[in-house]
């Protein structure tokens, strides 16, 4: 069987991803379909924006 191609919007994809999110009980916040979109657009890759995410918990943790 071959593979299916499916094309998604740039609206579609943080659509589907808040869905699975809103789902799993963990909605989306502005800043992270911020991330979707940066990630859709070839500005960043998934992996950057993790490594953004874990750095600004960690800058967080330690300040207190």
């Amino acid at each position: 069987m071959a593979a299916l191609h499916v094309t998604h919007t740039e609206e579609e994809m943080p659509a589907a991803v808040a869905a699975g999110h809103e789902m799993a009980g963990m909605a989306l916040t502005d800043r992270d379909e911020a991330a979707v979109r940066r990630v859709l657009r070839g500005e960043t890759t998934a992996t950057e924006e993790a490594d953004r995410l874990a750095a600004e918990i960690i800058a967080r943790r330690t300040r207190r």
